[in-house]
């Protein structure tokens, strides 16, 4: 999640300081917590007996009145929001991190000025930070006056409790939170893992059915069989086997993966080689679309720091598809060089490419995937799926470019 930042200015010491916001939850979700804190600020301000308590709550580039005590005479609303551009209490509270105290405002050169709080009379005031569990800011509760209040040790000590009261609160939503986000991910992750066997073990079983049955006909009508058609039929049955043999691979890796939360085995080893013994494996592949292979290789040794099964399982996946979905006669190219410390992996390839939305979506697992290559090949939608997974578990960077007709460039950054 993109961090969220805002700057408060620290009054007296002619300081800007940037802090961390914490955690975009809906409240709503938590009402019987607010209305606890509701009676609670309530209840502090009539014991004080000031005519304001404020939970205030930082955002971006205002802060604002999360909840006011409903006391009498004063003057703040719930919702109401000021710009972070004149040093208020709250944001110096903010800022240090500490206790703030401010007997009255209009006695103090540094208080007095331009400050749209003593405008309105609330002369006196006394705030605590309030942050979350990992101490990103979520804003202050504090009291004001509308006459000198130099607030007692007593009535320091009440604010602080209800400070620490809603801390306490903070983790508890948060862990809530939390929970209900993992649990509808685990909910999203037993449904594609059910619809994701099931197409599975479909594919699988269909091939291998496909392909016995196939070979029970060719040994049936063996002597009555020509060569050519024999060998177009023999083709096929490669590709079907091809294809199984790669479903298989990628569920296998999956499982593992998936059953053990495998971490990465990062070693040393030279991409160029796997690369070469990817390209042998796929070499009938190649041979049969009469695809153009180029290789560029800075270096016949170019070693990156890697777990080595989860990238040679992503690069078989990624340069599977650049032979799948080529053209015959196409061209596919493999570049690999290292600049500024690291190493760039750039597969291209000249086949059907893909459009805009396709692109968006190319890394989850989705029936629309599921197509079939230039030449008939099957395909079961999981290879880049996996391949996303182990990209991401090495900290490996992927950049795709596509166009419809013209082809598909994928560039990895080790």
């Amino acid at each position: 999640m993109e961090e969220k930042r805002s700057t408060v200015t620290i009054r007296g010491k002619n300081e800007s300081k940037s802090v961390e916001i914490g955690s975009e939850i809906n409240f709503e979700a938590f009402s019987s917590i607010i209305d606890k804190w509701q009676s609670l600020i309530d209840t502090v301000a009539k014991i004080v007996d000031v005519p304001s308590g404020l939970i205030m709550r930082l955002n971006e580039e205002t802060i604002e009145v999360f909840l006011k005590s409903q006391t009498e005479g004063n003057p703040y609303h719930a919702g109401e929001k000021a710009d972070l551009i004149y040093g208020l209490y709250c944001e110096t509270v903010i800022g240090t991190q500490e206790e703030l105290l401010i007997p009255d405002a209009t006695k103090n050169y540094v208080w007095s000025k331009n400050n749209p709080d003593v405008d309105i009379n609330m002369i006196a005031y006394l705030g605590y930070p309030i942050n979350w569990p990992d101490g990103k800011v979520f804003g202050t509760v504090c009291l004001l006056d509308n006459k000198e209040n130099h607030y007692g040790e007593n009535f320091k000590e009440l604010l602080y409790l209800a400070k620490k009261h809603i801390e306490s609160d903070l983790q508890l939503i948060k862990s809530k939170h939390e929970l209900e986000e993992l649990n509808l991910s685990l909910q999203e992750t037993s449904s594609i893992k059910t619809r994701f066997l099931s197409l599975i073990s479909h594919d699988v079983r269909g091939g291998v059915g496909t392909i016995n049955e196939f070979l029970k006909l060719i040994i049936k009508k063996y002597d009555d069989y020509e060569g050519q058609k024999l060998k177009e039929d023999l083709i096929y049955l490669n590709n079907m086997a091809n294809s199984a043999f790669e479903t298989l691979e990628n569920l296998l890796s999956w499982s593992k993966n998936d059953l053990l939360h495998l971490e990465p085995e990062k070693i040393d080893f030279n991409i160029v080689e796997m690369i070469e013994s990817l390209l042998s494996f796929f070499k009938l592949s190649i041979k049969m679309k009469n695809i153009e292979v180029i290789k560029r290789f800075s270096e016949k040794h170019i070693n990156v720091f890697a777990d080595e099964d989860m990238i040679r399982t992503a690069l078989r996946n990624i340069i599977s598809n650049a032979i799948k979905y080529n053209k015959s006669n196409g061209k596919l190219k493999i570049e690999v060089y290292k600049k500024n410390g690291h190493t760039f992996l750039i597969i291209e390839d000249t086949g059907i490419g893909m459009d805009k939305f396709t692109i968006e979506q190319l890394f989850t697992y989705s029936n629309s995937h599921k197509l079939k290559g230039t030449l008939g090949e099957s395909s079961s939608g999981i290879g880049l799926f996996l391949t996303r997974d182990f990209l991401e578990k090495n900290n490996i960077i992927v950049d795709v470019q596509s166009n419809p007709e013209k082809g598909t460039k994928f560039e990895l950054t080790l």
